[in-house]
C-alpha cells in the first residue's frame, strides 16, 4: 500500500518539477557567472517566473563581481541579465509586474537588473550620477 501511495505522489509531482526545471533550462550564463548556487530560493523562484513570462535570458551577474555598497547582489537577492527573446524595455516592464520583484533597473547597454529586496523602485541610467528614479507605486 505504501508503495502505491509513494508512486502516486511521485507521478503527480514529476510534471510540476519538470515544468520548474524547464524554465531554468532557458537560462544561460556569461563565463564569469558560476551558476545559481549563491542565490536565495526566492531569487531562483523569481528567475523561473521571469523566464516563463519573457523567454530565455542570459545572466551576466549574480553574487560575485563589483556592485554598489550594500547591493542586493551580495545577499543573493539580485541578478543582472540580458533578455534574449524580447527588448530590455519590455523585460523590465514585465519584471515590474511580478510580485516577487522589489527593484528593477535597466542599463543603456541592454542589461536589466532585478532583485527581490524590500525597496520597490525602478531606475534607468548610464552611471549612478545620471540615474533617473521612477518609484514603483504598486503595493505588495
Amino acid at each position: 500500500m505504501r508503495c502505491i501511495v509513494v508512486a502516486v505522489i511521485f507521478a503527480v509531482s514529476v510534471p510540476v518539477l519538470a515544468r520548474a526545471d524547464s524554465a531554468i533550462e532557458h537560462v544561460s550564463f556569461q563565463p564569469q557567472v558560476k551558476g545559481l548556487r549563491c542565490l536565495k530560493a526566492e531569487t531562483v523562484a523569481m528567475i523561473r517566473e521571469l523566464v516563463e513570462k519573457i523567454g530565455p535570458i542570459q545572466i551576466t551577474s549574480t553574487c560575485g563581481g563589483r556592485h554598489a555598497r550594500n547591493s542586493q547582489h551580495y545577499r543573493g537577492k539580485a541578478i543582472d541579465f540580458r533578455p534574449l527573446a524580447t527588448t530590455p524595455r519590455k523585460a523590465a516592464a514585465v519584471a515590474k509586474t511580478l510580485d516577487a520583484v522589489g527593484g528593477v533597473g535597466s542599463y543603456s547597454n541592454g542589461l536589466v537588473h532585478v532583485d527581490v529586496g524590500d525597496r520597490q523602485f525602478a531606475w534607468y541610467g548610464f552611471k549612478r550620477s545620471n540615474r533617473r528614479l521612477a518609484y514603483n507605486t504598486r503595493g505588495r
